[in-house]
């Protein structure tokens, strides 16, 4: 019987999407849909810190950074996610963008990509801001509210090819299905996470 593997250094596990990038991931904010209570500067800095952990297979398992993605934050631009406010993907625009805004409400974000002979060639995401409340720095009475940085780095990990693993057997890991409001950990690359990247990259 599997049992759950709770320390994110010993967990090797990972799902791959089967699809990968084969360029420089360059990306955009759009930075007119940042949470009243965030600052834009703030927010993009937290998406930027987000896609970097995963580009650099961030850890804290003393594991190498020998990830060969690349990402380029290109700033802010007017440009809306491809996502609908049902969870649907829409039709690719050659920008790949990254924003906050209105999901169903058991979404706390979403990542659509689109591929071509298992390549990707574009990525958008939303953060659900609708029914959630984020942070960039974690209050001091932190309650029901979600790290930006950690939320991106999950969804971040979509863009770039991993799939979802189990919460119930591998609930450390950065692509577990489940972050619970005020956690921050899953910002920080577990074993499982870092083998996947290095299996894409």
């Amino acid at each position: 019987m599997a049992t759950s593997v709770t320390d994110p250094c010993k967990d090797g596990a990972y799902h791959l999407s089967g699809m990968k990038w084969g360029t420089d991931f360059a990306w955009s904010y759009q930075s007119a849909t940042t949470p009243s209570n965030l600052t834009a500067s703030a927010a993009a800095g937290a998406f930027q810190h987000a896609v970097n952990h995963i580009t650099g297979g961030y850890n804290d398992c003393g594991l190498s950074d020998n990830v060969g993605a690349t990402n380029t934050y290109l700033g802010s631009t007017p440009a809306a996610t491809n996502i609908t406010t049902s969870a649907s993907c829409g039709s690719p625009d050659k920008a790949n963008v990254v924003g906050f805004g209105a999901l169903p409400s058991n979404y706390l974000g979403m990542t659509c990509w689109w591929s071509m002979n298992g390549i990707i060639f574009e990525s958008d995401m939303r953060l659900n801001k609708a029914s959630y409340r984020f942070y960039v720095t974690k209050p001091s009475t932190c309650s029901n509210q979600f790290s930006v940085e950690a939320v991106a780095t999950h969804e971040f990990g979509h863009a770039f090819g991993l799939a979802h693993v189990s919460e119930t057997y591998h609930p450390s890991l950065t692509m577990s299905t489940v972050l619970r409001s005020c956690q921050a950990s899953e910002s920080t690359l577990g074993l499982g996470d870092v083998k996947g990247l290095n299996a894409l990259y």
